[in-house]
């Protein structure tokens, strides 16, 4: 009886120190995932930058260095990950200028890596969702993709059709002179022919068309302290 009761006894201290072993597994494994996301920037959190240097689809080449500075604090569930005046790394991976006709350049940002306090860099994969140029009142939308594309400039395109109008319309009245006719009533009033107005008006429509044509799109242009907008698409660890 008592060998029994010592069986018993020793296979309950058995399952004790197993259980207690178990529990304490979890309890730490518990702690160090809290831990871990404590210092975990999760995917899809939008970050501000401010750029330091211009950058532009006109002069910049693929491969220069780009830096940013966050604009303002990260904040998850209270705590500050991530401080204002982080330096965010990153380079021109694609650089298309303005062509014609209206076809706006275009401008790929990849900021790779943040450098913190420590002077430690963390690897970063974001995409640019937009950027914002205050001094210019103008802001760029990307693709989706990351790439910032230039738009069209209305008041190039007014100038250019403008130009092109006023050279057309000198042209037309040339011809229209050219065919004056003399077969009109006997008011004296020389007639104009209708093949000469058909000309001038093809002449001053395809001064238009021309107008527009020869205009280029817009430049992607970022200033000094133009405000980026980056989107994460993987969790950064600041840790």
């Amino acid at each position: 009886m008592k060998s029994k009761l010592f069986v018993w006894f020793c296979l309950l201290a058995l399952f004790g120190q197993q259980l207690s072993a178990q529990l304490s597994t979890a309890a730490a494994s518990q702690q160090a995932q809290s831990a871990t996301k404590g210092v975990v920037i999760p995917e899809g959190t939008m970050i501000q930058l401010t750029m330091r240097e211009p950058v532009s689809s006109k002069l910049s080449e693929v491969g220069d260095e780009v830096i940013a500075t966050v604009k303002k604090d990260v904040v998850v569930e209270g705590t500050t990950l991530l401080k204002a005046g982080t330096e965010v790394v990153g380079r021109v991976t694609v650089v298309k200028p303005a062509k014609r006709p209206l076809k706006g350049g275009q401008l790929h940002l990849s900021f790779d890596r943040i450098r913190l306090e420590d002077g430690l860099e963390r690897k970063l994969t974001a995409i640019v969702q937009s950027a914002s140029d205050f001094t210019r009142d103008e802001k760029i939308s990307g693709n989706g993709e990351g790439t910032l594309k230039g738009g069209k400039s209305g008041g190039d395109v007014l100038k250019n059709v403008g130009t092109a109008a006023g050279i057309g319309g000198a042209a037309a009245t040339i011809i229209i002179l050219a065919g004056r006719g003399d077969n009109v009533t006997g008011l004296g009033i020389r007639g104009i022919s209708g093949g000469s107005a058909a000309a001038a008006a093809g002449v001053i429509g395809g001064s238009l068309i021309a107008g527009v044509l020869l205009t280029k799109g817009k430049e992607v242009r970022l200033d000094s302290g133009a405000l980026v907008r980056l989107k994460l698409e993987r969790p950064l660890s600041v840790e």
